[in-house]
C-alpha cells in the first residue's frame, strides 16, 4: 500500500515537472512574441516620426512596403524551437528561439529611393502687360508610391514675353531632396496669361511748319510725341501712299520733308500717320503740314553772272520760283531777240543760244508767275573774266 502511494506520488511529481517544462517553453515563446511586437511597434513609431518630419520639411520618407512574412524551422509554430522572420519594406529582422533562450540571427537594412510619378497641375496665373508674374517657388508632386510631396521648382522663362499679350506655357525643373529620384525627368508646367495693354491715347507733332529750300531736300519738320502712360516704345510710320505721304519720311520719331518734287503752288500738305505699340495696338491720325515760301514779288533776282567755266557763278536762274505754279522765264538781248526761255525754274541759263556762246553785255529778263498774276522785269549783265 505504501509502495503504491509512493509510485503515485512519483508520477504526480513527474507530471507536474512536465507541465512546468511545457509551460516554461510556452512562456518563453510568449516572451519572444511580446519582444518582437514591441520592436515592431518601436520601428513603426520611428517610421511615423520620419514621415511627419519629411512632410513638415518638404521631403518624402523612404519607400516602405508593408510586407510581412512568418517562417518556422526546426519545429512547429508553438514548438520548443524554430525561427521567426518579419520583413517591413527593405528592413529585415530575424530572431531564433532555442531551448536555452532567444538569439538574434542578424539585422539587414536596404533602402530604395522614391520616384516622381507626376507633377500636379498648377493654376493659371495672370499678369499685367510688361510685368513679370509672381510664380510659385514650390509645386506638388506625386511619387510612384502614391505619396504627395511639395518640392521646389525652377521655371524656364525663355518662352515668356511680357510685352506681348497671350497665353504662355512654362516648364519648370523640379528641385528634389536626395530621397526622391526622377529618372523620367518629369517637369512641372504652369500657364501664364499676359493681359492686353491699353492702346496709346494720342499722337501729336511738335511742329507742323517748315520753310522750303532750293538746295536741301531733307528738311526736318517736327517730332512726334506719343501719349502712352504704360510704355514709351512705339513704331511710328506713314500709313499707305495716299494723301501726301510720298513727299515725307519718318526717321525714328522725326518727320522730314524728303522729296525732290517741288510741289509747285502748294503750301498745305496732309499726311496719315500710324503709331503701333509693342502689344500690337495701333492709333491713326491725320496731320496738316504747312510749307512757307517767299513771296514772288520779294524774290531777290541776280543781275550778273560769269559763264567762263570756272565753276563759280557760271549759270543764271531763280531757283526759289520752283515753289510757284505756272512760271515762265524769258531772256532777250538788246535788240529784243529771245535768247532763252523756260517754264521750269530749276533750268538755268548758261549764256549760250543753241550751244553758241553769246557776247558779253546787258540782257533783259521777264518773269511771269501765273499763280500770283505777277510779272517782273529786270536787267542781266553777262561777263567773262
Amino acid at each position: 500500500m505504501i509502495a503504491d502511494n509512493h509510485i503515485t506520488l512519483l508520477v504526480k511529481i513527474y507530471l507536474i515537472q512536465e507541465e512546468r517544462v511545457r509551460v516554461s517553453y510556452q512562456f518563453q515563446f510568449t516572451i519572444l512574441l511580446v519582444q518582437f511586437a514591441l520592436r515592431q511597434f518601436y520601428l513603426w513609431i520611428k517610421l511615423g516620426i520620419l514621415l511627419c518630419l519629411g512632410i513638415f520639411l518638404g521631403f518624402t520618407p523612404l519607400s516602405a512596403a508593408a510586407q510581412e512574412s512568418v517562417h518556422t524551422a526546426g519545429g512547429d509554430f508553438l514548438g520548443s524551437g524554430g525561427s521567426v522572420a518579419f520583413s517591413i519594406g527593405q528592413a529585415v529582422y530575424s530572431h531564433h528561439a532555442g531551448a536555452t533562450g532567444i538569439e538574434a540571427q542578424g539585422v539587414q537594412q536596404r533602402y530604395e529611393l522614391a520616384r516622381v510619378s507626376r507633377a500636379l497641375e498648377v493654376a493659371i496665373i495672370q499678369t499685367p502687360w510688361s510685368k513679370m508674374p509672381s510664380l510659385p517657388t514650390t509645386v506638388n508632386i506625386q511619387t510612384t508610391e502614391g505619396q504627395f510631396v511639395r518640392v521646389g521648382v525652377n521655371w524656364n522663362l525663355s518662352t515668356l514675353n511680357v510685352f506681348k499679350r497671350g497665353l504662355y506655357t512654362l516648364s519648370g525643373s523640379l528641385i528634389l531632396p536626395t530621397f526622391i529620384a526622377n529618372p523620367s525627368k518629369v517637369e512641372s508646367q504652369i500657364r501664364v496669361q499676359v493681359l492686353p495693354k491699353d492702346p496709346p491715347k494720342d499722337l501729336s507733332l511738335s511742329n507742323a511748319t517748315f520753310t522750303g529750300s532750293t538746295d536741301n531736300f531733307f528738311i526736318s519738320v517736327g517730332a512726334f510725341l506719343v501719349d502712352d502712360p504704360v510704355d514709351q516704345v512705339h513704331e511710328i510710320r506713314l500709313l499707305g501712299k495716299d494723301q501726301d505721304n510720298s513727299l515725307f519720311e519718318i526717321k525714328g520719331n522725326t518727320l522730314l520733308w524728303s522729296s525732290l518734287d517741288p510741289a509747285p503752288g502748294r503750301m498745305k500738305f496732309t499726311i496719315r500717320v500710324q503709331v503701333t505699340d509693342r502689344d500690337g495696338n495701333t492709333l491713326e491720325k491725320f496731320f496738316e503740314i504747312t510749307r512757307i515760301r517767299p513771296s514772288s514779288s520779294t524774290l531777290v533776282i541776280p543781275n550778273t553772272f560769269t559763264p567762263n567755266g570756272d565753276g563759280s557763278n557760271d549759270t543764271w536762274g531763280v531757283p526759289a520760283l520752283r515753289f510757284f505754279e505756272q512760271v515762265r522765264i524769258q531772256i532777250y538781248d538788246r535788240g529784243g531777240l529771245l535768247v532763252f526761255a523756260t517754264e521750269n525754274p530749276d533750268v538755268r541759263w548758261d549764256g549760250k543760244q543753241k550751244g553758241k556762246e553769246l557776247p558779253i553785255g546787258t540782257y533783259y529778263w521777264v518773269i511771269t508767275v501765273k499763280e500770283t498774276g505777277e510779272t517782273r522785269r529786270g536787267m542781266l549783265n553777262l561777263l567773262r573774266k
